[in-house]
């Protein structure tokens, strides 16, 4: 079982991954992917009962501006496969989103 830290999540803080996108051309697949991975190493977490940290949060609604800002933009030009590929993106995170805040109510 992988244990992580605060480090690992700031080194992998998806805030920089949309700048990086514009910026250094990177592939919006592998954007997906590492996000993707990112996404269920968190909802791992939740499910072995560990709290969820405030920068993961933060991390999670970095990925929903950003992909809510990609698909609003005339500029992105994507296939249906990959616009389907970032709103299921977007639905697992307010999915995992919606338990974290579930089970953070019936620890209360």
């Amino acid at each position: 079982m992988a244990s992580y830290s605060e480090e690992d999540y700031t080194q992998r803080s998806v805030l920089e991954a949309p700048a990086g996108i514009a910026d250094a051309g990177v592939p919006l697949e592998d954007y997906l992917a590492d996000s993707t991975q990112h996404l269920e190493s968190i909802a791992e977490r939740s499910a072995q009962g560990e709290p969820i940290d405030h920068e993961s949060r933060e991390w999670m609604l970095a990925q929903v501006d950003y992909i809510v800002e990609s698909m609003g933009s005339d500029d992105l030009d994507i296939s249906d496969d990959m616009r389907s590929n970032m709103l299921q993106l977007l639905l697992a995170i307010a999915n995992l989103n919606e338990q974290i805040r579930h089970d953070s109510a019936h620890s209360l």
